[in-house]
């Protein structure tokens, strides 16, 4: 069966190749050799590196898809391979300009499946990039290995979610070893899949609740405003009750906005669908 990850369609680069990143050439023990599948010329673009926690609450997930959207407008973005803030970050690049690179932790063979649909996508309009041959597995080193890598090959690194001991944490300590400029998402205290972004706030991490403040950092200046969003009265009123207590049941939203429950349901998938607040499931929403 024809897979567009065979290894017969994998480009190799060798070190000494006008491909090879300039960014690892420096870099002590970095791979002798590269293998791709996609558009190898990305590796010379400039680079903006996006990671997160497999457990990403859904509402940081639809955060992390507008962020990366909009980034890819000035970079290509860098991430690993895992569902959650990776997937997300995949998909916002794929939703933009396409420019996004995705780093293997081990070899085209130990592809994670469950993300192949996603990875093919990658493949066609990006890259998909193993610093290993092709049937070299996944082993316990090899993730930071490859979270050193994701560090190494961008100007700037965004972590979206990270746990007490996300791997996420790992790429910004190689970022911060390095000198490019860590920025972290905020979150309310003591929120598990947030507590390790708020630590690298603390400890000096530029705090990021938009592209707007990635692209100040770089001096960018972004070229075009977001049509404004227009909403109904209820919209508003039920949108501004879910900001106002950071998430919250339906009966509570309905409560406090003045909205009745049997219509604060469809007001609420409509704000769903223009991306301004997401369910977290147990009829309980939060703002994106």
């Amino acid at each position: 069966m024809y897979s567009i990850f065979d290894e017969k369609h994998i480009i190799e680069i060798t070190k000494d190749s006008a491909q090879y990143p300039s960014e690892w050439k420096r870099l002590s023990g970095a791979p002798e050799k590269l293998y791709g599948v996609g558009d190898t010329e990305l590796l010379q673009t400039r680079k903006f590196t996006v990671v997160g926690s497999r457990r990403t609450a859904a509402n940081t997930l639809k955060l992390t898809v507008q962020l990366a959207r909009e980034l890819s407008a000035e970079f290509t973005l860098v991430t690993g391979t895992a569902d959650g803030g990776d997937g997300a970050a995949i998909e916002g690049a794929l939703q933009g300009t396409g420019k996004i690179i995705c780093v293997l932790a081990g070899g085209f063979s130990a592809l994670p499946q469950a993300q192949l649909p996603l990875l093919t996508q990658v493949a066609k309009r990006g890259l998909v990039l193993s610093p290993h041959p092709y049937d070299i597995p996944v082993r316990n080193f090899s993730y930071e290995f490859r979270n050193k890598l994701l560090a190494r090959l961008s100007v700037g690194a965004l972590v979206v979610s990270a746990g007490e001991t996300s791997g996420a944490l790992i790429t910004a300590k190689y970022a911060r070893r390095i000198g490019i400029p860590v920025f972290a998402l905020p979150y309310a205290p003591n929120a598990p899949t947030g507590v390790g972004c708020n630590r690298l706030i603390k400890e000096g991490a530029c705090l990021a609740e938009c592209a707007e403040d990635i692209f100040r950092a770089f001096g960018i200046e972004k070229r075009e405003k977001a049509a404004a969003v227009e909403l109904s009265a209820d919209e508003e009123k039920l949108l501004q009750a879910v900001r106002e207590l950071s998430e919250g049941h339906i009966a509570a939203l309905a409560e406090r906005s003045g909205v009745p429950t049997y219509k604060a349901r469809a007001v609420c998938a409509s704000l769903e669908v223009k991306g301004l607040i997401a369910s977290i499931g147990g009829n309980r929403y939060a703002p994106v």
